[in-house]
């Protein structure tokens, strides 16, 4: 499911912003991970902005650690993707899962009172969605978020939990974020089951 296409646009750096998110499971358990703002009262998955120098791939990895406090691997999915295989092997990489982007969410941000300089007047703000994965054994870390998101709380929950906890937000895409990488993971395993070795 995506949504229909935007019409074409271009921005400039001041008025854009690029992020990553991800997706974590557990596949040796079938459990989510999901956060919980305690003081707001809302569920979400870790995301956030790039830092400067750091790919999307990078800022990936280090927001899930920062907001889940797990040390987290990226999940080979198949899935479908626009993304031709490396020059190297044309045809052996169609085959294999691959750790893409499963998703590209984007989200407007309105002009800011009292502030000037880059991203005042508002923006885009495009997220990158990645499928992670946690082994049997994860230690979970604590403290490893920033300042503000002291008051983040992770949960390793089934499923249906991660489902319900996500129905209710104002973003209803992470709901089915979650419910997509599942079904992708799932998909993955019975093609991998199926497949001679």
């Amino acid at each position: 499911m995506s949504s229909p296409a935007i019409p074409d646009s271009f921005w400039f750096s001041s008025d854009f912003m690029l992020g990553s998110g991800m997706v974590i499971i557990q596949p040796s358990t079938g459990k989510v991970v999901v956060l919980y703002e305690s003081v707001d009262n809302y569920w979400f998955l870790p995301k956030g902005r790039k830092d400067i120098g750091e790919t999307l791939e990078q800022a990936a990895l280090r927001e899930a650690y920062e907001e889940s406090g797990y040390r987290v691997e990226f999940l080979p999915l198949f899935m479908p993707t626009n993304a031709p295989p490396p020059p190297a092997s044309p045809h052996a990489l169609r085959d294999l899962p691959v750790m893409e982007p499963f998703y590209i969410s984007t989200c407007t941000w309105r002009p800011r009172r009292h502030r000037t300089g880059p991203g005042a007047q508002g923006g885009e703000y495009l997220t990158f969605w990645y499928v992670g994965q946690i082994p049997e054994d994860a230690v979970h870390h604590s403290n490893t978020g920033m300042a503000n998101e002291q008051n983040y709380q992770t949960r390793l929950v089934s499923i249906e939990d991660a489902l319900k906890a996500l129905d209710h937000r104002d973003y209803p895409f992470e709901h089915h974020l979650v419910s997509t990488a599942y079904d992708l993971w799932q998909q993955t395993q019975q093609i991998l089951t199926e497949t001679p070795t």
